[in-house]
């Protein structure tokens, strides 16, 4: 969800210091696949996956999540 309250599914993504591409599934209204965000836009992020704890360790959070 970003800032301006703009929910944008995604499938996949990829980043550096500032921004991220991420992916869509399918097109978007004007036909974008594709959408790139600053960081600083993005509200928070909903995973409906599951992801193993190693991810977000590797993205630099601490802590332990419990096992579901």
């Amino acid at each position: 969800m970003t800032e301006l309250n703009e929910s944008i599914p995604f499938v996949g993504f990829v980043y550096d210091d500032n921004l991220m591409v991420v992916q869509r599934q399918t097109p978007d209204a004007i036909g974008a696949r594709q959408a790139i965000i600053p960081f600083r836009s993005i509200s928070y992020i909903k995973i409906t996956a599951i992801v193993l704890p190693k991810a977000y360790t590797e993205f630099g959070f601490k802590g332990s999540l419990p096992k579901v």
